[in-house]
């Protein structure tokens, strides 16, 4: 059992909601529609070509942090040896499409709803931490679709609500503070040991990693976990 936890902030995507199908879909709809823009420029590029090079891109950008797709897009052409500039209009179709399938296909873990219910019974505090999606306004746009706004006592979403997206310590601070708690009594749940175990140990807070995959990183959690339900026989 962990004492004196008084909080329990969470992570949004790969912690709570499951975005397997997501990532796989939104994928396959962007290759899909730059193998089309391509080829309307006499340029051919096939859609198996362009999935690899996407994934890697997901991750690396995870891993820096670096969130606004439209910044995506050039990269992935350059890996692609292709050689062309894509106008503003169509960065915002690929960003557009991309973020409309991926909520599309967004759906939560068939243990997350259960646990923070159990967590509020218990009269556990719940807030939310999670980062921009690098277009203002979308990340609480995806939370009201997934139905989760209510419940959460504070829900702080960085690089919209603060000037540094996580590991900086600041929105698990704020949160801490919103919820009317002192940070040492908080323990963050997340699956990224670089963004979410990074930041609580930054705000002073306790740790759980929820080991959804291997990062191949350091990890610094005070426990690990395999799945959201385990927090029951923790706090």
């Amino acid at each position: 059992m962990m004492r004196g936890v008084r909080a329990v902030i969470f992570d949004l995507d790969e912690t709570l909601a499951d975005v397997s199908d997501s990532i796989k879909a939104t994928h396959s709809a962007v290759a899909k529609r730059i193998s089309g823009y391509l080829k309307e420029q006499g340029i051919i590029v096939d859609e198996e070509e362009i999935l690899p090079k996407l994934r890697a891109i997901d991750d690396r950008m995870n891993f820096s942090r670096e969130y606004d797709r439209n910044k995506w897009w050039p990269i992935l052409l350059s890996e692609l040896g292709v050689k062309l500039e894509l106008p503003f209009r169509m960065l915002n179709e690929l960003t557009s499409l991309f973020w409309r399938t991926y909520a599309e296909n967004t759906k939560l873990y068939p243990d997350a709803e259960p646990t923070l219910e159990y967590l509020r019974q218990r009269g556990y505090k719940i807030g939310l931490v999670t980062d921009t999606d690098g277009k203002k306004g979308m990340k609480r746009a995806r939370l009201e679709q997934l139905g989760l706004n209510d419940l959460f006592g504070a829900v702080v979403v960085g690089g919209d609500d603060t000037p540094r997206t996580k590991p900086d310590p600041g929105p698990f601070l704020i949160v801490a503070e919103r919820l009317e708690v002192d940070p040492s009594s908080c323990v963050v749940v997340g699956d990224k040991p670089f963004t979410d175990i990074d930041g609580g140990n930054a705000a002073g807070m306790r740790t759980i990693l929820l080991k959804r995959r291997d990062w191949g990183v350091k990890e610094s959690s005070n426990l690990t976990i395999k799945s959201l339900s385990e927090l029951r026989g923790i706090l």
